[in-house]
């Protein structure tokens, strides 16, 4: 996907559905400047490019689980072998990829330490190519904020604007004529 596909429009929609996921179509809208109609069929748009999704996020900790942020060092086997089999497991939320002192970042929610412990003494260590697993539980969550700034700054390039907008096409002052 180019991300000349994503515009300013269609990020304020994305801020938009950040903050409330649950938020109408006419609500949007009316944010935003367009009808109804024309935000349903950008979200729709931006589900088929796969540039967002809109999903109930648990707090595993006040519903009694515990979640945990798994470190990964891969030797003797390929990062995404790796990363494809951990990703398997249902305990697995999130596998990311990264550079550093470990290959992989892994986020795991589990039901109690007991099933952690067995997570990762029973079922992590059947898998080929782990090295290393650093683990840091999640005791209290401080800050949960999905709300990205960036998605309401415009970016710092040329968007392209939707056809009946009044949206400037560039956010250096550089290159806005003088008034």
């Amino acid at each position: 996907m180019e991300l000349e596909a994503v515009d300013v429009i269609d990020r304020k929609i994305i801020d938009q559905l950040r903050i409330d996921g649950r938020r109408s179509f006419g609500e949007i809208g009316r944010y935003v400047g367009l009808s109804e109609a024309s935000v349903r069929g950008r979200y729709k748009r931006l589900l088929s490019l796969g540039v967002v999704q809109v999903v109930g996020m648990p707090n595993s900790l006040k519903l009694g689980g515990l979640e945990s942020h798994l470190s990964i060092r891969v030797r003797g086997a390929t990062v995404e072998s790796v990363a494809l089999a951990v990703a398997e497991f249902p305990e697995v939320k999130l596998v990311g990829a990264c550079i550093g002192s470990f290959d992989l970042w892994v986020d795991v929610r589990c039901d109690s330490a007991k099933h952690l412990s067995e997570f990762l003494t029973e079922t992590l260590r059947r898998v080929h190519g782990i090295d290393a697993v650093e683990t840091a539980a999640v005791m209290e969550i401080l800050k949960d904020e999905y709300v990205w700034s960036g998605f309401r700054e415009p970016p710092n390039r040329a968007t392209r604007p939707h056809p009946h907008s009044a949206v400037a096409t560039t956010t250096d002052p550089a290159e806005e004529p003088a008034s």
